[in-house]
């Protein structure tokens, strides 16, 4: 089966992004790991050019080179023992490392750049790691989407979550950050699964230890997404009260994918017990959920961060459930079951808005799975008279078109990153960065 369209489609997506981050920029001083990026960063420099794993406040102590405002706001936190660590957990920076390792050797051959970890090169670095993982995992979308659908329903899927949702200013502005990598841990977590369902084949069951640990070691959240794995393939009652005994009838892989997700997490308790003596710290102690006071409507529709305002694609993604009933069910229920309770939890944090950011960042991990029911949707609409599949072309081109232009516009701080309002967002909708 040819798929072309769907390669073009994704060199379409990498070659925007890539555009994107290789455009003219007015680099600042640490512009990159300003804020939650350089939480994530800051254990490769201390470990590796500091020597100290304990002294995640080594940006801190290059004042005199950088001075105020420094990197603000990345979340590193003195422990009692007067040790300085990030409240971050250490997976993004261990999927930074080969890209941290090239720019140090970079630094070294090219001295007029800081060996420091935190120069231009050190910044590009980070950048090219989100985007690398982003376009991997979109790669990994690509060959799930192919096992249930043509090449043509393919590449408008991928057309429409690469270029058309938030993923895409995650793989570029804001590339550095978490999202991007989960995007692809929660693609492989999801690829390993439909194949081990497939075919009960030990590495395909390492595989899904393997990639919800490093996505768990990511962000701890993202252990809810263990209900993919545990639900895919239900499609009836019946099946719920099967499941169970699936599950025990393929003890021996199923227990070596816990084992590979607890080697994984086992380097987070690791790195606690060497900074703090303890296996566990509380690193986000003065930060919590408010699991009786949710966000979930503000989360998803508030101009201050509406998931469904700032990227309506996902409506039609969330719309293609109906669809995947018929054409793909094994992915409803599990779907159906993850997504109130992501959102419940998601938007529990008492920072529901998730600080600054383009749309809800938290959600980019969903699109994988979400997906599959999109694609559903485009596959059913080659039923549909000929004004219904135009009209839902249409409105994947206008999210498209919406989500660009807006990115453009967060970029260039004409959409607030954050404290947005609905008089704002009117006021400078139309804002361009340059005359036309």
């Amino acid at each position: 089966m040819s798929s072309k369209r769907s390669l073009l489609a994704w060199l379409l997506v990498a070659a925007m992004a890539l555009w994107v981050n290789k455009r003219d920029r007015v680099w600042r001083a640490l512009e990159v790991f300003e804020w939650d990026a350089g939480g994530y960063y800051t254990y490769l420099p201390s470990a590796f050019i500091y020597h100290d794993i304990g002294r995640a406040d080594s940006l801190e102590r290059l004042g005199d080179k950088y001075g105020p405002p420094k990197a603000r706001g990345i979340g590193i936190m003195t422990l009692p023992n007067g040790r300085v660590i990030s409240k971050y957990p250490l997976g993004v920076a261990l999927g930074e490392l080969p890209f941290f390792t090239a720019a140090h050797a970079f630094t070294k051959l090219v001295p007029r750049y800081r060996s420091d970890g935190f120069s231009k090169p050190y910044q590009e670095a980070m950048l090219l790691a989100g985007l690398t993982y982003g376009l991997l995992g979109l790669w990994v979308v690509r060959r799930l989407l192919l096992r249930f659908f043509d090449d043509g329903v393919t590449a408008w899927a991928m057309v429409g979550i690469g270029l058309g949702t938030n993923y895409f200013n995650y793989i570029t502005n804001d590339a550095a950050m978490s999202h991007a990598a989960l995007f692809m841990w929660q693609a492989l977590l999801l690829y390993c699964t439909v194949r081990w369902y497939e075919t009960f084949r030990w590495r395909w069951a390492l595989g899904m230890g393997l990639f919800l640990g490093m996505a768990v070691l990511c962000r701890f959240t993202e252990a809810l997404y263990v209900i993919v794995p545990l639900l895919w393939g239900v499609t009836s009652w019946e099946a719920v009260r099967q499941r169970p005994a699936l599950l025990l009838a393929h003890w021996r892989p199923l227990g070596l994918a816990g084992a590979a997700g607890a080697a994984v997490l086992s380097l987070q308790l690791l790195f606690w017990h060497a900074v703090s003596g303890h296996w566990v710290v509380d690193s986000y102690s003065v930060e919590h959920f408010y699991f009786s006071q949710p966000h979930v409507l503000y989360g998803l529709f508030s101009y201050r961060k509406g998931w469904l305002l700032y990227t309506p694609l996902a409506a039609l993604m969330l719309l293609g459930l109906i669809a995947a009933w018929r054409r793909l069910p094994a992915v409803v229920v599990p779907a159906l079951v993850l997504l109130p309770v992501l959102l419940y939890v998601t938007f529990s944090w008492e920072a529901w808005w998730y600080g600054g950011g383009f749309s809800a960042r938290p959600l980019v991990s969903l699109y994988p799975l979400l997906a599959l029911p999109f694609a559903a949707l485009l596959a059913t609409a080659r039923r549909w008279p000929a004004p219904g599949r135009a009209a839902l072309h249409a409105a994947v081109v206008l999210c498209i078109v919406l989500n660009l232009w807006q990115t453009w516009q967060y970029a260039t701080g004409h959409l607030l990153y954050d404290k947005n309002t609905k008089e704002l967002y009117f006021s400078k909708f139309f804002e361009s960065p340059y005359p036309f």
